[in-house]
């Protein structure tokens, strides 16, 4: 049971781009927007100044999923598994080329597994990537280099907006290339000490769902000229062609379906349903003791239609803060595909 809990949702179809749903939690009345969500910010309200109140209200109106980075943690992995897979560093997800003994040294710094304490052992990519493992993907950050890392991260449309038509969004927050050493570059490479929108972490994972290609994300699908009746379709944009190809979107989808049936995901299986995905959890910011936990989803692995990431900013409750513990993906496309519904934009009219 969740004692408090923020967070967001957003559901991308991976071959078009479209944002099928996005919702943040807590929400306000759009018919009442000045009635604040938050019952001890209501309790204190008439002591605030004029400029506080205008920040809060500012804040309660935020779309955390655009306007709002944080650090993904080990969803981020999928990231660092596809690029090391792309370079040839791994030729064969099954072979244990890999070993977690608790720990790994960068540069005079001691990094640790989460599973310190009880180490994996021998791995291979598939299972450090079920037991989310950080050893192994600081290796391959280590042997893909800062250059060819950073040269990822721009073909997945990381280091800049999506272009999402929507207002507010914000830009990711990495370390310059020029300034990441071995130690910064460690650290990206298991998802922490950055931080990233949901929007671009979801369109980053859309792009290996759909084959390769990085698509930008949008929630306008066609105008209607109230006029004359005209219907103008949009068609999708592609960012960037063959980010990976068609041979690491399929290992790495592989590998996602045993995360979820063997690994840290097990809570996000749905019965009867071929889901893959990846766990996170991070700081939420630096010594502050709160935590984001999420779940990036992919349904179906064997026909991607839906990308889903899930964050949750400060779970606290009996689970802990985990996302292996929290982040359960409870619905599978047929659900999805009956709830969703599609609005189309008239010229001239706004809403």
């Amino acid at each position: 049971m969740f004692v408090q809990m923020d967070g967001n949702v957003v559901i991308m179809n991976p071959n078009n781009g479209d944002i099928l749903a996005m919702a943040t939690y807590p929400g306000y009345n759009l018919n009442d927007p000045y009635t604040i969500n938050n019952e001890e910010l209501k309790s204190i309200w008439n002591t605030l100044q004029s400029s506080e109140r205008s920040n809060n209200l500012e804040k309660m109106w935020r779309n955390k999923a655009i306007s709002d980075t944080y650090e993904p943690g080990s969803t981020f992995k999928l990231i660092t598994a596809s690029t090391a897979l792309e370079e040839g560093l791994v030729k064969d997800i099954e072979a244990e080329n890999f070993a977690c003994t608790g720990r790994i040294e960068v540069a005079g710094v001691s990094i640790k597994c989460w599973r310190y304490y009880r180490p994996h052992g021998s791995e291979s990519l598939r299972t450090g990537l079920m037991n989310s493992c950080n050893p192994v993907f600081i290796g391959l950050g280590q042997k893909l280099g800062v250059d060819t890392y950073f040269s990822y991260l721009e073909k997945f449309g990381l280091l800049s907006k999506t272009g999402v038509d929507l207002p507010g969004e914000a830009n990711s927050i990495f370390i310059a290339k020029e300034k990441a050493g071995p130690v910064e570059l460690a650290t990206i490479s298991f998802g922490q000490r950055f931080e990233v929108t949901p929007l671009q972490l979801v369109t980053a994972v859309s792009s290996i769902a759909n084959g390769g290609n990085l698509i930008q994300p949008r929630v306008v699908k066609a105008t209607i000229d109230s006029e004359t009746g005209e219907t103008q379709e949009k068609e999708p944009v592609i960012l960037t062609k063959n980010v990976i190809s068609k041979e690491t979107s399929k290992n790495v989808l592989s590998m996602m379906e045993s995360v979820v049936s063997l690994g840290t995901g097990k809570n996000a299986q749905v019965k009867g349903y071929s889901v893959g995905g990846k766990t996170g959890t991070s700081e939420d910011g630096v010594n502050t003791g709160k935590y984001v936990t999420s779940f990036c989803g992919v349904a179906s692995i064997s026909d991607p239609e839906l990308v889903i990431l899930i964050t949750l900013y400060n779970p606290t409750g009996e689970g802990g803060h985990q996302g292996g513990v929290w982040v359960i993906l409870t619905t599978h496309t047929k659900t999805i595909k009956k709830s969703i519904k599609v609005y189309t934009i008239k010229s001239g009219e706004s809403n």
